[in-house]
């Protein structure tokens, strides 16, 4: 069973995901340039939506610091100074990556409750550790369990959605339960240019002049957003709790409404939420992306806007795939509209608020059974 999440989002002008140039990211689709924001930065966008957190506690943070954690929590629990310093090092270096100044060399994505095992593990072992002073069989051990101990994953939900990837340590990997697309406008750009000034406070009166001076790219366009859920993958990443999986499904639909990228904000202020939300819910079938409604790209009219037009291209599209490959499969497709428009192929399952199509959803999803 898999769900997915259609948005449409028209942003005012903003520069929300920086290339490396410092102006927003972009690309082609359907022969014309189009806004792009990438997936990664929704995917952060998400967790680190207050929604998110709120719907589900447990989140996972992406960190060099373990050694620092691990020092911090080993601390609280008496131990001393000295006997953690010749410890912790050694025992992350031998368990996932070499240090340099204290950091880990490659950005670890980790549970809270991954970390407190680890400590947990320590302890158990803490006195022989202490006397074989960073080497030996009993450092071999405490490595090899939490290894072991890693392989049960974690509570924290975005790991569990977004997966997690070790190179050097294939049993350390989790599975991804959800796939986010990059963001696309529906409208071919123009990349627009911002020159500002900024005055210097203290200067002299007779001085003229800026104090500094840049450009800013920007854009105005209206995004489709797309993003896949694969259930049964979610409910095994979270040891088979089901309960803890639906939550997590709340949470990741709530935060991708939430979720707005934090880039250049202060000077822009780009709050859009989104003007469509369309859910489908399947119980078997191929997945399909709408992206395709927009490969001629979308214009306003006299008579229709941008984003109205935008709504209307998904649900003039999905009757199009529908009619060549049907619905079966599709438990339920709800679909929740800021902005009026004129729906065919969707009008039958369309919901006032944003609440009835988590509810809808909600009532859809049935778990396969020994997952």
């Amino acid at each position: 069973m898999k769900v997915e999440l259609h948005l449409i989002q028209n942003f005012a002008p903003s520069c929300l995901n920086r290339d490396d140039t410092n102006t927003p990211k972009d690309c082609e689709f359907g022969g014309h340039r189009r806004a792009r924001i990438s997936s990664q930065c929704i995917k952060r966008s998400i967790r680190k939506a207050d929604v998110f957190a709120e719907t589900v506690g447990e989140v996972g943070v992406r960190t060099k610091l373990l050694t620092e954690q691990l020092e911090q929590r080993l601390t609280s629990s008496g131990k001393k100074a000295e006997e953690i310093q010749a410890i912790v090092p050694t025992f992350v270096t031998n368990l996932i990556s070499k240090l340099n100044k204290e950091k880990t060399a490659v950005l670890l994505y980790l549970g809270k409750d991954e970390i407190e095992r680890m400590v947990e593990t320590l302890l158990s072992h803490w006195s022989k550790l202490s006397a074989s002073a960073k080497t030996g069989k009993e450092m071999d051990e405490a490595c090899k369990e939490v290894a072991k101990d890693f392989k049960r994953g974690s509570k924290a939900t975005d790991i569990a959605l977004f997966g997690r990837m070790m190179a050097e340590h294939p049993d350390f990997t989790i599975h991804a339960a959800c796939q986010v697309a990059h963001a696309i406008s529906t409208n071919k750009i123009l990349m627009d240019m911002d020159f500002y000034t900024a005055v210097d406070d203290l200067q002299a009166e007779a001085e003229t002049g800026a104090g500094m001076m840049g450009v800013t790219g920007f854009n105005s366009s209206c995004f489709y957003r797309y993003s896949l859920e694969d259930i049964e993958q979610l409910k095994e990443n979270l040891g088979g709790d089901e309960e803890l999986a639906l939550k997590a499904l709340e949470a990741f639909l709530r935060a991708s409404v939430a979720a707005i990228p934090t880039g250049k904000q202060n000077s822009m202020a780009a709050q859009n939420p989104p003007d469509a939300i369309l859910a489908v819910v399947r119980a078997n079938g191929t997945p399909m992306s709408l992206a395709n409604a927009f490969a001629t790209p979308i214009r306003p009219t006299k008579d229709k806007g941008l984003v109205q037009a935008s709504i209307e291209a998904i649900d003039s599209y999905w009757g199009k795939l529908a009619k060549v490959y049907g619905e079966n499969g599709v438990k339920s497709r709800p679909i929740c509209l800021v902005e009026e428009a004129k729906l065919e192929a969707l009008k039958d399952q369309q919901v006032s608020s944003f609440e009835k199509l988590i509810k809808k959803i909600a009532d859809a999803v049935v778990f396969k059974e020994g997952i």
